[in-house]
């Protein structure tokens, strides 16, 4: 179709245009790729800022100085549309020359901005069209022709100010416009993205619609098709954790499961509520955000949001008044403790443009259960983040990082050396056997058993278990094998405890194990149920634990900074050739990224308090030091590391 084929040559050179404007259109000192943001409505009016008895350009000047002097790049402004579009193919000019004034107050003082246009879902509620009348807005064929009205109209108005830095098409669309089939979003994303491309190529373009399906399941915003028509993904996170390490964790895994689909990926929206968090520690949280996105390879993190508000009897705020304390700067204009953050970091920032994370070596693998449905099946999506997750901390505690990707995407196991399947039970019959040819070429797989947390079709899910493996299990059909309540494990002169709080005894089961074959080395780790095994195929091997390990420590809180079990992922990384940085403090990670000018090392301190570091471990032998680290603070040790 010619339609196809335009889109096609837009987005192509919108692939060099983002490259371009991503690296330097922000200037400011800005490293290369990376946008420091805040997402931003007045302090006079909220989300009516925009109306009469609200605007007030004299205090958004004074904001959007704040916002320069405070180190941020860019904020991310909103066309609220029941303002701006009250009946169909009508602009609301008024609201839109108000608009036009924030952009040229924008310019005057050098900072960026990515306007949001079809916003609908806002802080707690869907402030929907007056005139919409249930319609569908991915599919109505009115529906669409406003939405893209809207965007085509204002973008060829605004596309030649300097603030623009590029253009966000929704806000969290999937609230707004609800759960819609993959056919039907990508078809609305593709008209609407062609569309505004059609008027302004020269400035990139997301979604807005927070890449949840990151998180599982899948609500039509497909993220492989996504990719496909947008500039950069946008992940939205707001995220809680039963344990210090997972909680810190959250924000890598989700860039580094994005960045796998070749796009800038920019954290598009996170922050926390004073009703949430104590000032002083939502300062740190952002601290630990900010640099978990920069070394994770992120391109940008913009907090939620600029400001506190006093609308506490106006809805959304009425129903959710802890939507009022999510700023930065307090509603009188005052400065949280977390304004210091983005100047801390906007220096961290200085001299580190080129920056990337080296490549891993190991990636961990989501089954396609994790994203798609098949018949008669249902899994709890939750579990499976949370045990790449662990799996994630465990290879972080043991010194290496891991990628994230999904089976779903046919990936190519032969770039990696080790591939990971925590405590997964479902994977397809043709990725098992993918699995053993990629070992039997020389690669390195690792999976732990898991059963379910279903008493119906528990146990494994793998159609040749003793071909994988080489070994014989003594299951008993419909009979779990479950495990103590507390497991007492050694392996390589390090003894620890491991908690099993769950009570479902399928869930918590471990695989008994009969027979092995000959080559198979077995490693026991108590009095002889619980193992791992090694078993040679070709040139790499299969590692294969027989319980759940990353399933159980995923149910128990604040254990990851007093657990040993990352003992088991530093032996299987060892095995295969995988290098590994770490320190004699599990609470503090060693950091490495690539530049033009060669390797460099950071120390990253995971806990909420201080903590020290007396030894560094690296492929190159062990050094001695002796630095003490802030909560949640990070450090250069290029000069002194390894």
């Amino acid at each position: 179709m010619l339609e196809d084929h335009i889109f096609s040559a837009i987005i192509e050179r919108g692939s060099y245009v983002v490259d371009h404007v991503v690296k330097t259109v922000l200037g400011g000192g800005s490293m290369e790729g990376f946008t420091l943001g805040i997402n931003y409505w007045s302090r006079s009016g909220a989300i009516f800022m925009w109306e009469d008895e609200y605007w007030n350009p004299a205090v958004i000047e004074d904001e959007v100085k704040a916002m320069k002097k405070t180190g941020i790049d860019l904020c991310r402004s909103f066309i609220f549309l029941p303002t701006f579009l009250p009946r169909p193919y009508t602009l609301s000019h008024k609201h839109v020359d108000r608009f036009k004034t924030f952009l040229e107050i924008c310019d005057r003082n050098g900072l960026k901005t990515a306007p949001t246009f079809i916003v609908g879902h806002m802080s707690g509620e869907n402030w929907d069209i007056p005139f919409r009348e249930g319609r569908d807005l991915y599919e109505d064929s009115f529906m669409l022709n406003q939405q893209e009205f809207v965007i085509t109209q204002i973008v060829s108005q605004i596309k030649n100010y300097s603030s623009v830095w590029g253009y966000i098409i929704t806000n969290e669309m999937p609230l707004y416009g609800g759960v819609s089939s993959p056919e039907k979003v990508y078809s609305w994303a593709k008209r609407l993205v062609l569309a505004l491309k059609s008027v302004d190529p020269d400035h990139p373009v997301g979604i807005g619609d927070g890449n949840w399906n990151v998180l599982g399941g899948n609500n039509g915003f497909e993220i492989q098709r996504v990719s496909q028509i947008v500039d950069f993904l946008g992940p939205h996170m707001y995220l809680s954790e039963t344990d210090e390490y997972r909680h810190s964790m959250l924000t890598e895994f989700i860039i580094t499961a994005l960045r796998h689909y070749g796009r800038p990926v920019i954290l598009e929206e996170f922050g926390a509520p004073s009703s949430h968090a104590s000032d002083d520690n939502i300062a740190l949280y952002y601290r630990d955000v900010f640099h978990n996105v920069f070394f994770a390879g992120g391109s940008g993190a913009w907090g939620w949001c600029l400001n506190d508000f006093d609308y506490y009897d106006q809805p959304p705020y009425v129903h959710h008044p802890f939507e009022l304390r999510f700023g930065i700067f307090h509603s009188d204009g005052s400065p949280k403790p977390v304004v210091f953050e983005f100047r801390r970091f906007k220096t961290f920032l200085e001299g580190k443009e080129g920056f990337r994370p080296v490549k891993p070596e190991a990636a961990v693998l989501v089954p396609s259960w994790y994203n798609l449905s098949y018949p008669f099946g249902t899994v709890k999506t939750e579990d499976m983040r949370r045990h790449v997750v662990q799996s994630m901390v465990l290879a972080s505690k043991a010194g290496f990082s891991v990628d994230v990707i999904f089976e779903q995407d046919e990936p190519d196991f032969s770039q990696y050396k080790l591939v990971i399947l925590p405590s997964m039970q479902r994977y397809l019959g043709t990725t098992w056997e993918y699995l053993l040819e990629y070992a039997r070429n020389g690669g390195n797989v690792y999976l732990s058993y898991y059963a379910g947390d279903q008493n119906f079709h528990f146990g494994l899910w793998i159609h040749d278990f003793e071909k994988l493996t080489g070994c014989r299990h003594g299951m008993k059909y419909g009979l779990p094998d479950p495990l103590p309540k507390t497991l007492s494990l050694s392996f390589n002169g390090v003894d620890w405890k491991l908690e099993n709080p769950i009570d479902n005894l399928f869930e918590s089961s471990f695989l008994p194990l009969t027979s092995v074959g000959s080559g198979v080395r077995v490693y026991e780790l108590n009095d002889g149920s619980l193992k791992f095994i090694v078993v040679p195929k070709g040139h790499g091997r299969i590692i294969f634990l027989n319980f759940p390990l990353e399933h159980l420590l995923s149910r128990v809180a604040f254990v990851n900074m007093r657990d040993r079990s990352e003992i088991i992922y530093s032996f299987i990384a060892d095995l295969a050739g995988v290098k590994t940085y770490f320190t004699d403090n599990p609470a503090v990670r060693v950091r490495r990224m690539g530049s033009p000018h060669g390797e460099h090392f950071f120390l990253q301190n995971v806990s909420w308090k201080e903590e020290r570091v007396g030894n560094l471990f690296s492929p190159q032998g062990e050094k001695s030091v002796d630095i003490t680290l802030a909560p949640k603070e990070v450090r250069d040790i290029s000069e002194v590391a390894f």
